[in-house]
């Protein structure tokens, strides 16, 4: 990505078939001794793990809203909030950090 609008999808977790897209939003002059990438800001939290995909994920946030608690949801849930998004807490590793992590026995 090179240019505002440009973008990319990945895919996450095949079983629950996550496709994200991230879009290039603008391009910010660069601050002497500050670790890039880094995220400015976002909304909503990223989704339980396992939770089934988009549709599940949904389900979670109406879970929340409603306090339904039906099959056990929100005690699955613990204490996830979807709003709850802190960009300061959003973690980048390196493609060789990540390559080396996944290929590790």
């Amino acid at each position: 990505m090179r240019k505002k609008g440009d973008s990319a999808f990945y895919r996450y977790d095949y079983g629950d078939g996550w496709k994200l897209e991230v879009v290039l939003e603008g391009i910010l002059p660069r601050e002497k001794n500050k670790p890039y990438p880094i995220c400015l800001g976002g909304r909503l939290s990223g989704p339980p793990e396992d939770c089934g995909g988009i549709h599940g994920y949904y389900r979670c946030i109406e879970a929340i809203a409603n306090q339904d608690n039906t099959d056990g949801l929100l005690t699955w849930l613990g204490d996830w909030r979807p709003d709850d998004f802190d960009p300061n807490q959003i973690v980048f590793e390196t493609p060789e950090k990540r390559f080396e992590r996944a290929t590790q026995d």
